[in-house]
């Protein structure tokens, strides 16, 4: 079929041809010719997964073609295609591209109007073969073998370059050879040192450093203005040198219009001002994922007065008493923070709160703060933290506080008994209830979730036993629907942030609802109708105190 078309593609026109060497992509072409139309006429073309390993040939048999994808075939060059090219998508293929090549491969010789190449997943180690390109917007080189960016030069209208999973040890692209890159992804290299020259790239607004060898930040020299979002999480030697303290004084100089910060994962202690007293006004998102343990972690929060968006789960922290106004937080999430308190004005310092996590603090025994928060909080979450059981003795004027527990008592002859779990400072029948009914303030609630918690232990099924204690803090994504906890939807994730990965043993909340529904069968099954009227007594509570509910402890208000 190869050799037929060939012949009769020569016959056509007397000038000289190369012929389609490769079988899988001769067939395909001669599958596209119709008698209504040939490959001459397509200018978009989809080859993906076809076996081809050679292109040689295709130019002239498509030779209006602008946009082509060839991902995951058996290409080790790029030989072959038209010049007319505008996107190339190449991923997963063998393709090699070295600067010990005999002949070099240069696209601005073969392929000058690229605007879009993706050749992520080959095995190229130089990247000077870009060079030269006036009219490439986007570079992705995402899983190749590159450790130098000193090479590329003359793309001018270089605006993302994408580089993750490479060897990259030093980042010495000059910025006068990509004046316009706005979008800077170096995840998972080996960059020791983000260096104070990022500031000579006068539109970068993003920069991703996530898991490198960072051991440094030089915030020397002049400012990144035009900085909005660095990602610096999962470097752990980032600040050892300073004793893990991050000095925001000098930071905010470094990064004055920074709206975005990840530190997770950094062994942060500490972020403090050095000198003086002072607002870093444009941070708006900061995420501090598992950072220090033991001391808890210091911060600032004065200097972060414009914070919308706290994240720092895994990351043990005493909040002060009395909290500096933080007039416009949105989102705190402190699951697994090491809580014994909250502060006591929160409703005044917190005045727009939306969501608040302050899950799996088994310490944390004191909600009266949170009651404060009427005015504005559409999510509570509150699992596996140490209220427990509630006072409902008459004299109880609402606040949210735990009862002594039942201790066992030994009589004379040495048998052991237990206080009547009716006694006044005893249980009560039917206290997730009355927790609910302190909560009756919070009229805005959209998602409550009091799960794995004393009161409401006996109503759903258990957590997971192979779930660890640093788990229960993503029992449901830590944000409200639709939108980023870090407040930047579109970005990939992280973690809250694109980046970093969850670990295997995060709770499955689908498995989770699938339990429930399991355990609540086996109720019924088992005629427990006590436990499953204690649970249509607190959900049709829950639908009565909270007009808006539209998730109560995982599940779907409609679905129960």
């Amino acid at each position: 079929i190869v050799r037929e078309m060939s012949e009769r593609r020569s016959a056509e026109s007397p000038a000289h041809r190369r012929p389609i060497e490769d079988d899988a992509l001769g067939s395909i072409v001669q599958r596209l010719v119709t008698p209504a139309t040939s490959p001459e006429a397509y200018t978009t073309l989809d080859l993906s997964r076809s076996g081809i390993r050679s292109l040689a040939g295709l130019a002239q048999i498509t030779s209006r073609l602008e946009a082509i994808c060839l991902a995951g075939n058996k290409l080790q060059g790029l030989h072959g295609l038209p010049p007319g090219l505008v996107s190339l998508r190449a991923p997963s293929n063998w393709i090699r591209f070295s600067a010990a090549d005999p002949v070099r491969f240069s696209f601005a010789r073969e392929l000058p109007h690229l605007e879009e190449i993706d050749l992520s997943a080959n095995e190229i180690s130089d990247i000077a073969v870009f060079s030269g390109l006036r009219h490439l917007r986007t570079l992705e080189l995402t899983r190749n073998r590159i450790h130098s960016l000193s090479g590329l030069r003359g793309c001018r209208r270089l605006a993302y370059l994408g580089l993750r999973d490479n060897i990259v040890t030093d980042f010495d692209l000059d910025a006068a050879e990509a004046p316009m890159l706005a979008t800077l992804d170096v995840f998972n290299n080996r960059l020791r040192v983000v260096p104070a020259s990022i500031a000579d790239f006068t539109y970068l607004a993003k920069a991703n450093f996530v898991k490198n060898d960072l051991e440094k930040v030089e915030v020397h020299g002049s400012p990144a203005e035009p900085l909005r979002e660095l990602r610096l999480s999962e470097n752990p030697l980032l600040v050892r040198k300073s004793g893990g303290v991050i000095d925001m004084t000098l930071w905010k100089t470094k990064f004055p219009g920074l709206k975005t910060l990840y530190l997770d994962i950094c062994n942060i202690r500490q972020l403090a001002q050095s000198t003086g007293e002072g607002v870093w006004p444009s941070v708006f998102n900061l995420s501090l994922r598992g950072n220090a343990l033991q001391p808890s972690l210091a911060l600032d929060f004065s200097c972060l007065s414009h914070l919308k968006n706290l994240y720092a789960p895994d990351t043990q922290m005493v909040l002060p008493r009395v909290l500096p106004s933080l007039n416009n937080l949105l989102q705190l999430v402190l699951c697994n923070a090491g809580l014994t308190q909250l502060p006591s004005n929160m409703g005044a310092a917190l005045p727009q709160l939306r969501l608040l996590d302050i899950s799996n603090n088994l310490e944390l025994v004191d909600l009266t703060p949170v009651l404060q928060l009427s005015s504005s909080l559409e999510v509570l979450k509150c699992r596996a933290i140490g209220f427990g059981l509630l006072s409902t003795t008459p004299h109880d004027t609402g606040n949210l506080t735990p009862v002594t527990p039942a201790i066992a008592k030994w009589t004379s002859d040495g048998v052991e008994t237990f206080p009547d779990q009716n006694a006044a400072n005893g249980p009560q029948p039917a206290e997730e209830c009355a927790v609910l009914r302190r909560m009756a303030g919070l009229r805005r609630l959209k998602r409550l979730d009091f799960r794995f918690n004393r009161c409401t232990i006996e109503l759903y099924a258990p957590p997971p036993a192979t779930m660890s204690a640093s788990a229960l803090d993503s029992v449901l994504s830590p944000q409200i629907p639709s939108t980023s906890v870090m407040g930047d939807s579109g970005l990939p994730n992280v973690s809250p942030i694109s980046g970093v990965g969850a670990s295997a043993g995060r709770f499955d909340e689908e498995s989770w609802i699938r339990q429930d529904q399991a355990h609540l069968a086996s109720l019924k099954l088992t005629r427990q109708s006590r436990l499953i009227q204690r649970r249509e007594n607190y959900w049709n509570l829950a639908a009565a105190l909270f007009p808006r509910l539209e998730e109560l402890d995982g599940i779907k208000v409609g679905r129960h």
